[in-house]
Parts: C-alpha cells; structure tokens; sequence
C-alpha cells in the first residue's frame, strides 16, 4: 500500500487526537474557573492530554513521510530524461538503439 493511501485515516486520527486533548483542556479550564478541582480528575485528564499527544505525534510522523514522498515525487518530475535516467541508472548517458 502506498503511503499516500493511508494519509486521510492518519489526518483524520491527528484531527480527532487534537480534538479530545482540547476538550480536556478545556474541561481543565472548566475546573479551575469554578474553583471545583478534583485532583484525581484532572490528574486523569492530564494524562488524557499527554496520551492524545503522543497519538497525534504519531500521525503527523506518518503524515511527514508522506510529505517526503509527494517531495520526492515533485524533484523527479522536474528532471530531464537524462538527469532521470542517470537518476536511475546510477550514471552514465542513456544509448538510442
């Protein structure tokens, strides 16, 4: 399968790991302007954040793999027939037959 392919299900996770560590955030946020803090809750919604960041971090080192590929991609496209072919060929010209 090629990297691209997976691409939307990892931005898709990106998004939603992002998504849950700002309702815990703000949900922290909640807590602190109500003067309601349960240490053993917000310590559980610390680690919420943290794992969710971790889950992101993940996804966007697949997604920057990706990026390397559309990179790759875009630097060969812009090569002369020649500069691919020794590209490919580990040098040398290309011989017309």
């Amino acid at each position: 399968m090629l990297a691209d392919e997976c691409a939307p299900s990892h931005a898709e996770s990106l998004t939603q790991s992002l998504g849950y560590a700002r309702r815990y955030a703000i949900e922290i946020q909640r807590m602190l302007a109500e003067g309601n803090v349960n240490p053993e809750w917000a310590a559980r919604l610390v680690q919420a954040i943290r794992n969710m960041i971790l889950a992101a971090l993940d996804d966007l080192d697949v997604l920057d793999d990706v990026q390397q590929e559309i990179d790759a991609v875009r630097e060969m496209q812009s090569l002369t027939d020649e500069e691919l072919f020794r590209a490919l060929s580990g040098g040398g010209t290309p011989h017309a037959e």
